[in-house]
């Protein structure tokens, strides 16, 4: 069986997103495939409806074009997003909305098991619905969703923490936030989070538990 595994994780960087899809990747026993959407270079749906109906696959050509059929060939995929304003980012938005090639006369990944991934230094279900909200156009099956709660703003990263009044860091701590000496471990990992690390064990197992031919099951749908 073959696993394909999408990450949005921040350029340049293996961070949290990206390591979790890795290693739900490395533990679920499969044939498996990373891809970092952030290395890509692509856009979203341009509405070229006509050139996606006969095949029920996006034609756009650019870097993300071959990775539709990919998906439609996969057993099983994962994918996961950072959260930027409390919802998933447009990098995941982009390569989800060319999913409406799959969308015409029937829906040829309906049930297909996915595993969705979500992190982000604070507000998480938002993006973890908005996600599921987009899968479910496609009748997918979710079989489950990590998240971890961070705690790391972009603040820890940008340098001016000290003069900021509107950034996610003033908002954790208020005027603490200006005398903050950012440390290496603030940056926290999911590794060192039990809770994470058993929920990443369990979407594996889930994978791994897979077999060709099995049902379905439950799938998220369309909302109405």
């Amino acid at each position: 069986m073959k696993v394909i595994g999408f990450s949005a994780g921040g350029v340049g960087r293996e961070g949290n997103v990206d390591r979790m899809v890795k290693a739900i990747l490395d533990k679920c026993g499969h044939e498996v495939e990373f891809v970092k959407l952030t290395d890509l270079n692509f856009s979203g749906c341009k509405g070229c409806v006509q050139l996606c109906a006969k095949p029920q696959l996006c034609r756009l050509e650019d870097d993300a074009q071959p990775y539709y059929q990919k998906v439609k060939d996969a057993d099983a995929v994962v994918i996961g997003t950072p959260v930027y304003f409390e919802t998933m980012t447009s990098t995941v938005w982009a390569f989800l909305e060319r999913f409406f090639g799959y969308r015409h006369v029937d829906i040829p990944i309906a049930g297909k098991p996915f595993v969705t991934v979500v992190g982000g230094g604070l507000v998480l279900d938002p993006a973890v619905e908005q996600l599921h909200k987009v899968l479910g156009s496609f009748e997918v099956n979710v079989l489950d969703t990590v998240k971890f709660q961070s705690r790391i703003p972009p603040c820890f990263k940008c340098g001016r923490h000290k003069e900021c009044e509107i950034g996610g860091l003033y908002r954790m701590i208020g005027d603490g936030a200006k005398e903050l000496t950012i440390t290496k471990e603030m940056f926290t990992r999911w590794e060192d989070d039990k809770a994470v690390v058993a929920s990443i064990d369990a979407a594996a197992e889930k994978l791994q538990n897979l077999r060709p031919g099995d049902d379905p099951g439950a799938r998220i749908s369309a909302p109405e």
